[in-house]
């Protein structure tokens, strides 16, 4: 008796590992569409599977935090012209607006610049040096303060590199008191 009671244990546990084993399968064999007739990659709670939905998701996320940023930037530098430049309170809204656009267009060139001394590549610079401005010179710190804020890691940079985004912002100041004086006249 005990001798079968045994056996039909081990034949219990038998079938009960052939049976997870089978279920393990299972949800393959089932049909993974959309409404739409798209291929569904990833159902949610399924863990290991890196499918285009994902991949579509991701892109999405840091194409999201990259316009945040830019937008961050350019409402700051903007918002430091109007507390400091005395021919910004002068402006309509119609020309401040014009100059935050041009400022959300500069601060998506410097994001691509970041982008770049980021991923390890270097950025090149044929512009010279600038003579002295005040002004322009606490914008440029005010830029550079910002950028280094979002950015940590522009930081880590070799000093060559960072004498060539330093210059750069230089130049992108220089181009954003142009359009105010532009605006202005």
């Amino acid at each position: 008796m005990e001798i079968a009671f045994g056996i039909l244990v081990l034949a219990l546990i038998i079938l009960g590992f052939r049976n997870r084993k089978k279920e393990k399968k299972e949800w393959v064999k089932e049909e993974r569409y959309e409404e739409s007739g798209a291929w569904i990659d990833k159902r949610s709670g399924e863990r290991g599977t890196y499918g285009s939905l994902d991949e579509e998701m991701e892109a999405n996320r840091c194409y999201i935090a990259a316009q945040s940023k830019i937008s961050a930037m350019a409402m700051a530098t903007q918002s430091f012209c109007f507390a400091q430049h005395p021919d910004f309170h002068n402006l309509s809204d119609d020309k401040i607006k014009r100059h935050l656009a041009f400022c959300k267009s500069e601060a998506a060139g410097l994001f691509e610049q970041i982008e770049q001394l980021t991923k390890g590549k270097g950025i090149s610079i044929i512009e010279a040096p600038l003579p002295h401005n005040e002004f322009r010179t606490a914008l440029k710190k005010h830029i550079l303060g910002l950028s280094y804020e979002h950015f940590p890691k522009l930081l880590d940079l070799e000093i060559e590199q960072i004498q060539k985004f330093d210059l750069a912002v230089e130049h992108l100041s220089k181009r954003l008191l142009e359009e105010i004086d532009r605006l202005k006249g």
